[in-house]
Formats: structure tokens, sequence, C-alpha cells
């Protein structure tokens, strides 16, 4: 262990960051997570000392018993260095966001828990505030504390929790009976024995990621729970329903949800759609034309552009930009186009109007007396693009003027512009994990 003089250590800090006559606060700012603060006045000394050996407590999960309370067996085993731990049991949805030691430090920080200094070989874990739900996937979780109290290493161990006593086998059937390049239409039959049932179509491969993206937020601990809530009310007749607003010549799965008497889920079931391919193997085209300028100082104003494609669109994309900023040497024309070639809105990846597939009325942010240019680009049925569309724009000194000049070469709710964009979905919401829970050795 070595000691250090708190006054060199603060002369030697000094010189290291910004320069402080008479600093009276000493920060700790770790690599991750909130910085520590001390007044100097209450400090004697700062100390660094060095263990060089791995502290945690690996936990081996051997037996989970389900009944009035649910019961996990484990066991827990220190290393040398490690003098104690803190254990929880989280659903793994939310244990695979803890993606480092610091991360779980931090998570055990915001839920405490009891702390345990003696090794288990066959404990009971109980006293779960939340109940397990059956199928479903669990992580157990530690964090092994060396003799200082500092949060060193994790541990963790997966198990998942029996399937459901069904009551009956509730099953769903089901008919496509129409699919067109942006709808499709399926008819829902349940058996006597579902009770409801639940549904949602995602494209192809993407439930896995929703459920990982939405999981932690929402507590969602299985897929089922996610296919039920975004459903909305649940089923229980047979029902016909119609999803539009869909991407032509893709492929989406529907996730069919049959749930039984008690509540309990079945398993799920997959429908496999393909929409109709729009457009076709000729060139793709747009036509742009400018609409009204209007709005006022103290709602914003708006210019409005029409992008209408030609028939053999499969997809385009629409922007708008001042003419100032077109002509910097990061946009031009080869800026634009490799913009709008972008698979999601460079500005916004979340941008559901990002891809079009008809005639497109948008309405962009823009100010009086400007220039601007209104661009877009297609591509056909065999992914091949199209030439660049190009309309320049003065808008006029007060609304409800035609633009001043038009001449042949988005909107403020859709964010896919360079001068107008929504900030994407940020930061992370971690349900609560169990408190209370105790072990015991048996």
């Amino acid at each position: 262990m070595k000691k250090i003089a708190l006054l060199a250590l603060i002369m030697c800090l000094g010189f290291a960051g910004k320069a402080q006559e008479n600093p009276n606060r000493m920060i700790v700012q770790p690599k991750s997570g909130n910085p520590q603060g001390y007044l100097i006045e209450r400090l004697d000394s700062v100390y660094f000392a060095e263990i060089t050996g791995r502290v945690a407590a690996d936990v081996v999960f051997k037996e989970f018993k389900t009944g009035a309370n649910d019961t996990i067996m484990v066991a827990v085993t220190k290393t040398a260095d490690c003098q104690g731990f803190r254990i929880t049991c989280i659903p793994s949805v939310l244990a695979n966001k803890l993606t480092d030691d610091a991360a779980v430090a931090r998570y055990f920080e915001q839920i405490g828990g009891q702390m345990y200094y003696q090794d288990f070989t066959n404990a009971e874990m109980t006293g779960f505030e939340i109940p397990f739900k059956a199928k479903s996937n669990y992580t157990l979780l530690t964090m092994g504390y060396d003799k200082y109290g500092i949060a060193c290493s994790s541990s963790k161990a997966d198990f998942t929790t029996p399937a459901a006593q069904l009551a009956g086998s509730p099953a769903v059937t089901w008919t496509i009976d129409e699919v067109g390049t942006q709808s499709f239409k399926i008819t829902f039959t349940p058996n006597n024995d579902c009770k409801s049932y639940a549904t949602c179509s995602f494209k192809k491969g993407e439930a896995q990621k929703q459920f990982e993206q939405w999981g932690p937020m929402m507590g969602f601990v299985n897929m089922s729970d996610m296919i039920k809530q975004f459903s909305g009310p649940a089923y229980t007749t047979v029902n016909t329903q119609e999803w539009t607003a869909m991407a032509p010549g893709t492929e989406y799965e529907v996730y069919v949800l049959p749930i039984d008497a008690n509540g309990n889920y079945a398993d799920l079931a997959v429908i496999a759609v393909t929409t109709k391919q729009l457009g076709g193997e000729g060139t793709a085209t747009v036509a742009i034309t400018a609409g009204e300028f209007g709005g006022s100082a103290t709602t914003g104003y708006y210019q409005k552009v029409t992008y209408t494609p030609n028939d053999q669109c499969a997809v385009h994309r629409d922007m708008i930009i001042t003419k100032e900023m077109f002509n910097t040497a990061e946009w031009g024309e080869s800026g634009v186009i490799k913009f709008l070639k972008s698979e999601t809105n460079p500005n916004n990846p979340y941008d559901t109007y990002w891809n079009q597939y008809g005639v497109d009325i948008a309405q962009w942010n823009a100010d009086p007396s400007t220039e601007y240019i209104a661009f877009s680009i297609a591509k056909n049925a065999k992914n091949e693009w199209g030439p660049l569309a190009k309309l320049e724009i003065t808008t006029p000194a007060t609304p409800g003027g035609a633009p001043a000049k038009a001449v042949p070469g988005k909107r403020l709710n859709a964010g896919n512009s360079v001068i107008n964009g929504v900030s994407p979905l940020n930061g992370k919401s971690f349900m609560p994990a169990p408190r209370g829970l105790k072990l015991e050795q048996k």
C-alpha cells in the first residue's frame, strides 16, 4: 500500500488539470458513471493499494422450484480476494444490457441488496418480489467486493423456467386472404381452448431485435409479453386483420400468441408474408413541384413540395436543402446522392418517412425569401437507381404567394431533411430487479 500526502496530490492534480488557486474539493471521475466528490477539509490522505487476484463470487445455477414461493437452488464461491458479494436474479433480456463489470457495479449501486461474506454450496434463494414467468430466460448475477468495499468483477449464470401447464390445447389457425404491394389481410380463428389471442407483425428477423430493445424498457420478460402488449386489446373470436402502410417487396413475419383460460401463453406461431413488388424494370424517375408557402413567425414557416414517382419506381427518397448549404464542399450533388442512397436517414435512423412508395406531399421547415433546392432519387424493381431529380425554389417574402422561382432540374413531421431533424430515442430505462432476496444454506 502506498500513501500520498493530500497536499502533494492536490498540487500534482492541479498541474494535470485546470489551474486552481485554492481548491477545496477533490473529485474522482471514473471512466464510466458519476463523479464522486469530497470536501478537502475532511480528508487526511489518499491511499493507493494493489490487489492482483480476481475479485468475484462465481455463481452456479442448480435448480428452479416453482410453487407458492418460487425458489432457486444456487452455489456461490468467492475467490481468494473477494471479501463479500451481492446477488440478484433478473430477466436475461435485462442482464444482456449489462455488458461489462462496470455496468453491473452501477446496477448494484442502484438496487442495493444484502451483502454475503460466506460461500454457499447448495443454497435456497427466496424472497422474490416479482413472480417468475413460465418458459422464460433469467440470469443469476453477482458482484464481488474486495476488502475496501470496492465493486470488482461480476459473475452470471443463465437458466430457463419450465413451461406452464396449459388448460387444454389453445391454438389459432389462419388464412392469408389478400396480399398487395403495401398491405395484406389475414383471418384468424381460435379454437375452443383459446380464451384470447394476440397478433403483431414485424419485418423478417426484426422481432428479436425489438424484444432486446424494448424488453428492459417496458418490462417484457419474454417475446410473448411483447406480442401481447404490442397487439393491443386481445382478440377472442374469429377476426380479419389488415396491415397497411407496409413496404412493397418485403418479407414480414406475423406472430400469433394463443392464450388459455388461465392467462397462460401457448407457443408462438409465425406466419410468413411477402408483399408484392412495386414498380418495373425501366428507369425510375420522380417529378418535383413546389406548392404552398405558409405559416407565421410564431408557428414557423413551411414550404410544401410534391414528389411524384413514375410507374417504374419501387421506392424513392426526398429532401430539401438551402442553396447555400448545397454549394458547400460537404454537399454538392455527390453529397446529396450519398445522403439519399443511405439505407436509413443519416440524421435520424428512426425516421419512418425515409422510404416513399407513392406520391409524397411533404411539408418542410423553410424561411421566407430563401433559396432552396428540393431533391429526389428513386430505384426500380431491379434495385437500380434512376437519375437525381432537382427543383430550385425561392420562397416568397410573405406566406400565401407562390414561390418566386421554380426551375425543374420534406417534411416538418418526418425529420429526414438536412434542415429539419427529429431527435432519435435516447436513454435507457431498466426495469427494477427483485429485491428482498435471501440465501440460506441447505
